[in-house]
């Protein structure tokens, strides 16, 4: 079991900033980040891969820089937002595990 199903609505679109990354818990112990970059929503596992923390900071919150990178909290690693690519630090050119999504009706979902 991975934490979350096909169909599971994660976000609705016009509640995604532009650009953002968003952490939504789907289950107990599995939590997805959603991002938005532009006309770009992608989704992945919330963990990284330097050393499995999640990457939102005490607050809840994922730090975006230069509208183009999500910054682990944990230690700096940086990512993508598009695609989850490592940008640098310690995630060695690791990404994150990307899930597939479908945008329908204004709203994004596990495909």
């Amino acid at each position: 079991m991975n934490g979350y199903s096909s169909g599971q609505v994660l976000a609705r679109v016009e509640a995604l900033a532009d650009p953002c990354a968003i952490v939504v818990q789907t289950d107990d112990y599995v939590s997805l980040i959603v991002t938005r970059r532009g006309d770009a929503i992608a989704a992945f596992r919330n963990k990284c891969p330097h050393a499995g923390y999640p990457l939102q900071r005490a607050d809840g919150r994922i730090v975006v820089q230069e509208g183009r990178y999500m910054v682990c909290a944990a230690h700096g690693a940086s990512f993508e937002l598009a695609d989850g690519a490592c940008a640098g630090g310690p995630c060695n050119g690791e990404g994150l595990e990307r899930i597939a999504v479908i945008v329908r009706d204004g709203v994004v979902c596990v495909e």
